[in-house]
């Protein structure tokens, strides 16, 4: 009986099945290694960036191959950047916001009690402009664990940038971003 109910509570899309989840969720997103120098009044001060919080929604499409392998991908709207802690007279300069469309590219490694590992690539286009001069096209290496139960889906990715986001000689300015969305799975 306990198999039964686990079974139901956990149900394992079958192999060959397509299923679409819809997601909205939050992001927290940086630069590695970055950080802006400012005038104190005194001397040029140094402050590394912060994780800057946005918006991620989007749709993501996953198809079963067997009963533990699946493949995704999908099409997300992400706010990216960082954000800088700078005295109030600085304020204007304390963001940087440009908004991609990400399209994860993911293989799925399911378990049978509803957690599964995700990994694989990620071009992000730039679709809203900068302040500053920025590749049009980027490559993230997503990494993730996701839980699902019943149709609901929580999903915990970390993509780390593979390009510079930044078209800027001799600095290094790659995506960090921590993805936590939800989902609601439709099969199709």
């Amino acid at each position: 009986m306990l198999a039964i109910v686990s079974m139901a509570t956990f149900a394992q899309n079958e192999p060959g099945t397509l299923t679409i989840y819809p997601r909205v969720g939050v992001n927290f997103s940086k630069f590695a290694d970055s950080g802006i120098g400012y005038f104190d009044g005194q001397s040029i001060a140094y402050t590394e960036s912060k994780f800057k919080p946005g918006l991620v929604l989007g749709v993501e499409g996953e198809y079963q191959l067997s009963d533990l392998f699946a493949i995704s991908g999908g099409v997300l709207y992400s706010q990216q950047g960082e954000r800088y802690d700078l005295p109030s007279d600085s304020k204007e300069y304390d963001k940087v916001k440009y908004d991609n469309i990400n399209i994860p590219l993911l293989a799925v490694f399911k378990t049978r009690i509803g957690l599964s590992v995700k990994c694989g690539l990620q071009p992000e286009l730039v679709i809203k402009n900068p302040d500053f001069k920025a590749r049009k096209v980027n490559l993230s290496l997503p990494l993730g664990v996701a839980y699902e139960y019943k149709d609901l889906s929580l999903d915990l990715r970390y993509n780390l940038g593979m390009t510079n986001v930044m078209d800027l000689d001799g600095i290094t300015s790659k995506n960090r971003t921590i993805m936590l969305t939800f989902g609601y799975g439709i099969k199709i």
